[in-house]
């Protein structure tokens, strides 16, 4: 216990964080494998996991660095897209272990270089100005997805803003991202595990 006193503030601060991450882990592991949680807990438990992550990077950005960002959601939708298109195309022809990590990097990847361009300009506004630009951000990231509709098959990449008849895709193709409905067909590579290491 004398040893726990002597550590620094922010160093009993996470290994407590990390401590109730690990207790809920198990909890809920627990539950889980005793058939004490419904199939609409469990099918919770991965966004839940999501949402944590999520909340942790806006912390970073509107608590530490003290930015209003109100676009935040629309650099989400940037990463979540690309890691998904990604494991739509290559998903099937590699393991989950290998597919999901890069999957997450290539959705971080594209999620940072939208926030470095939209950065550029928009981080020498202050205050109300940038929450204004950001909520801009996030609106049209939101419409451009809305109206997206991204197909494949033995031709190529199929790209289209009006429908996906439009797309005009082969007998062998798949639409990918279906506009409004968003990306259809995805194969679950997700658990409750993977959610953890990620928190």
């Amino acid at each position: 216990m004398n040893f726990f006193k002597r550590m620094q503030k922010s160093t009993r601060s996470n290994l407590i964080t990390y401590g109730v991450v690990l207790a809920f882990y198990l909890l809920m592991t627990g539950l889980a494998g005793g058939g004490l949680l419904n199939n609409s807990m469990q099918g919770m438990l991965v966004p839940i996991c999501t949402y944590v992550v999520l909340a942790v990077s806006l912390n970073l950005t509107v608590g530490i660095l003290g930015e209003l960002s109100l676009g935040h959601a629309g650099f989400m939708s940037v990463g979540a897209f690309s890691g998904a298109v990604f494991w739509m195309l290559a998903g099937d022809g590699m393991p989950i272990w290998l597919g999901m990590p890069l999957a997450m990097l290539i959705g971080g990847v594209m999620a940072g270089i939208f926030g470095f361009l939209i950065g550029i300009p928009v981080l020498r506004l202050r205050g109300d100005y940038l929450a204004i630009v950001t909520l801009a951000f996030g609106e049209i990231i939101k419409n451009i997805l809305n109206s997206c509709y991204l197909g494949v098959d033995g031709s190529g990449m199929h790209f289209s803003l009006k429908d996906a008849a439009s797309l005009k895709l082969a007998a062998d193709g798949k639409v990918i991202i279906n506009g409004a409905i968003g990306i259809t067909g995805l194969h679950k590579a997700s658990t409750f595990t993977a959610g953890i290491l990620l928190i």
